[in-house]
């Protein structure tokens, strides 16, 4: 959900902030309270590569000169030069998107030219005094561009991007062909058109059953300096992104090939190893069986990594995974249940549900993060 709100008639400096009323309720408490909500929705689901928490609800719009351009992982990032109202010159560095998020919606680089001239609508961050999250760009050409998940046009009427434009055809077209069977092959997330067909309790939300000892544990957390570090995150945010995902067979034991951070996880299958004998690792240890014969029950101990999510949410070395995926190999479909408890941390089994398809997609073996201190376009 994202409100849609007329543009105003004037600009402060090169910052307009859209504050309109409706029933005696300013539009900018209306968004306070909108995105909020949708950034805790957001670092649960699978919409959004790490929490956007340090940005400001409130909308800001931006004109100014696109002066470069860094099309890679972790994200994608703009970096637009702008005048402010004291006639001094400011470099904002705009952080967008995955290259995949926004790919499948056909966001491609040459849509941007550095050098031009742009606008931009997005949220401004709270701890850092250059740093923005963009949402909505305006080209030179006039073409409104969505570079994040969301699918509303802010400039005008229509726009490129967002998950609603999302096509159910291969983005990811590097690498080893899917040519896997049953279980074994690459799962892409689907288009918004499919939902899950697994039943259970229903699911929930993080941020409403953390508690104060995991809100504490994740306190200093900072999303920004985890991007900038190409930090890679350990379970359970590892796995179940809004990226391709592939189960390899690997002898007895099985592959599970997480896309968005190319990272490997080893499920081992019928062991008879304690997991209490295994160190602490980020990803943990992970034990699996047949329940069926298209029906994969993997349950995860020992992960020590700090985080629940890329939100901050902590964890403790107690958190346990639960994971069904359910094969429907006619359909090339896959649903699947996550189920993660960690009690002191949680006071209730955080529950998330999904659906991948088999849309003929590879998973993309290059992680290509560069830390900031090294990066150049």
């Amino acid at each position: 959900m994202k409100w849609f709100i007329p543009r105003p008639d004037t600009y402060i400096g090169s910052i307009e902030i859209r504050n309109k009323t409706i029933f005696g309720v300013t539009i900018k408490m209306i968004r306070r309270i909108t995105i909020f909500v949708l950034a805790v929705i957001f670092a649960v689901s699978a919409v959004a590569h790490h929490s956007t928490t340090h940005f400001s609800p409130d909308v800001s719009e931006m004109r100014g000169v696109l002066v470069d351009l860094h099309w890679r992982n972790p994200h994608v990032y703009f970096f637009l030069e702008t005048v402010e109202e004291n006639g001094e010159t400011k470099t904002w560095e705009m952080e967008a998107g995955t290259i995949y998020m926004i790919g499948r919606a056909g966001v491609t680089r040459d849509l941007f030219t550095v050098g031009d001239t742009i606008r931009v609508a997005g949220n401004k961050s709270e701890v850092y005094d250059d740093k923005f999250w963009v949402e909505n760009i305006l080209t030179a050409e006039g073409i409104e561009v969505a570079v994040t998940a969301g699918n509303e046009p802010y400039f005008t009427n229509a726009l490129i991007g967002g998950r609603n434009q999302w096509t159910n055809e291969a983005f990811v077209q590097n690498g080893s062909a899917s040519e896997g069977n049953g279980i074994y092959r690459v799962w892409s997330p689907p288009n918004a058109e499919f939902s899950t067909r697994l039943t259970g309790d229903p699911e929930n939300n993080i941020n409403d059953i953390a508690t104060a000892a995991s809100l504490e544990a994740g306190s200093s957390f900072d999303p920004y300096s985890f991007d900038a570090a190409c930090e890679l995150p350990g379970m359970p945010r590892v796995n179940h992104g809004p990226h391709p995902h592939q189960f390899v067979e690997d002898g007895d034991n099985i592959l599970f090939v997480a896309e968005e951070f190319y990272i490997t996880r080893t499920i081992h299958m019928n062991s008879d190893v304690d997991p209490e004998t295994v160190p602490h690792s980020s990803l943990g240890f992970s034990k699996g069986h047949w329940q069926d014969e298209n029906t994969l029950i993997v349950e995860t101990t020992r992960i020590n990594y700090p985080y629940m999510n890329l939100g901050g949410i902590g964890q403790s070395e107690n958190v346990r995974m639960y994971e069904k995926y359910v094969l429907a190999a006619e359909e090339n479909r896959l649903d699947f249940e996550v189920i993660i408890t960690d009690p002191g941390m949680i006071t209730e089994p955080l529950v998330e549900r999904g659906v991948w398809l088999d849309i003929g997609e590879t998973v993309d073996e290059t992680y290509d993060c560069i830390p900031k201190e090294l990066a150049s376009e």
